[in-house]
């Protein structure tokens, strides 16, 4: 298995360096209680349990763990009868603690088990157990309970490395949707800005031009035909009323307007727009707090308030208006009275409708209502 697939058995580093660092102490200090037997048996022990050190060593330093490669294999098949040798010819707690350790080695340090190195280390721990006196029962035993934790503990890492992966591939596609909904947006916002775009450049434009030549030619005959200039001029009108609605349809596809100036000063600046050219009074309450609330519900109530200023000062013929706007039970709540003319039935005018389309996108409510003049209320769910 990977590395990263066994950050678990990776942080047991520490204990099995200091395991190994007692079995070759054990190892070694049985060896030296040989010393009045045979020296030359005891340099040969010495030799091989260097041999195994340096083998160990050379494994895990040089040989890749990512790809398990013939070399790899033969350096732990080395280790086993290298281990197994001393555990026939030094029978100690060491040897056998260091043949568990290759055990343990060699059932977690690949996907695939390698069988072959398994049974050579399961013959090998049997024939040297087995020659120094160890009953048979008690060998298979020993082993069946090993390979048993040891197989438990290899899948309890193999699930948590499952579980790594898939959380990392969450993650990944979590980031994948985040930067293609960062990029559709981007996209939907320039297509919309193109279309918007080529509409003021084939719908404004042809009334600009004939806007400018039929001037130009008023202009030209004025002193000479004014009767013809006064019907040009006529048409030109016609043509500037004709633009005008054109824009407010261009203007109506705008849904995102930004506030920089903060939202009291934006609604000041339309009441002082009616201001200078009627009598018009407003009257505005508003929490201080909500400065600080959703972009998004800020556009929305400015908006709304803009409607219906317009609304009520054209088709309610209204000169007063009252804006309350107040945070209740953590929702956004918008009243706008104006005292313009009841309406027996509310109709559904595009801007009535825009209001509604705005404020339900918000998860909110809009209601619409005569009562000694006209009322509109909105309620918008406060985002957190």
């Amino acid at each position: 298995m990977q590395n990263k697939d066994y950050v678990g058995f990776i942080n047991l580093k520490t204990i099995e360096t200091a395991i190994k660092i007692f079995s070759i102490y054990s190892i070694v200090s049985t060896i030296l209680k040989l010393w009045n037997s045979s020296i030359h048996m005891i340099i040969t022990l010495m030799i091989l349990t260097l041999a195994l050190l340096l083998n160990e060593f050379a494994r895990n330093r040089y040989l890749t763990r990512a790809k398990k490669t013939l070399t790899y294999y033969l350096s732990i098949l080395c280790s086993v009868l290298l281990a197994a040798f001393l555990l026939y010819e030094v029978y100690c707690i060491g040897t056998e603690i260091y043949m568990t350790l290759l055990l343990i080695h060699i059932m977690v340090s690949a996907n695939v088990i390698p069988i072959w190195i398994l049974t050579i280390h399961f013959f090998s721990f049997f024939v040297a157990l087995r020659a120094n006196g160890t009953d048979i029962k008690e060998i298979l035993v020993s082993y069946s309970f090993i390979l048993a934790i040891t197989y438990l503990f290899r899948n309890s890492l193999m699930e948590k490395a499952e579980i790594q992966t898939l959380n990392q591939e969450m993650n990944e596609a979590n980031d994948k949707l985040k930067a293609y909904s960062v990029r559709i947006q981007e996209l939907t916002i320039h297509q919309e800005r193109s279309r918007i775009s080529q509409e003021l450049h084939d719908t404004l434009g042809h009334y600009l031009v004939a806007l400018n030549k039929n001037l130009e030619f008023a202009k030209n005959i004025i002193e000479a035909d004014p009767a013809q200039a006064l019907k040009v001029i006529e048409k030109s009108h016609q043509l500037s009323k004709e633009s005008m609605i054109e824009l407010r349809k261009m203007v109506n596809l705008v849904n995102n307007q930004i506030l920089p100036k903060g939202l009291r000063k934006s609604l000041y600046e339309i009441f002082e727009h009616f201001q200078e050219t009627c009598c018009l009074k407003f009257k505005l309450e508003m929490d201080p707090e909500l400065e600080f609330i959703d972009p998004d519900i800020k556009n929305c109530i400015y908006k709304t308030v803009q409607e219906t200023i317009t609304n009520g000062i054209k088709h309610g013929h209204a000169s007063y208006f009252s804006i309350h706007i107040h945070n209740e039970f953590n929702q956004i709540v918008l009243q706008v009275y104006n005292n313009g003319a009841e309406s027996p039935e509310i109709k559904k005018s595009n801007g009535i409708k825009g209001i509604e389309s705005r404020v339900i996108a918000l998860g909110g409510s809009v209601k619409f209502y005569n009562k000694c003049g006209f009322w509109v209320e909105v309620t918008i769910p406060q985002i957190a």
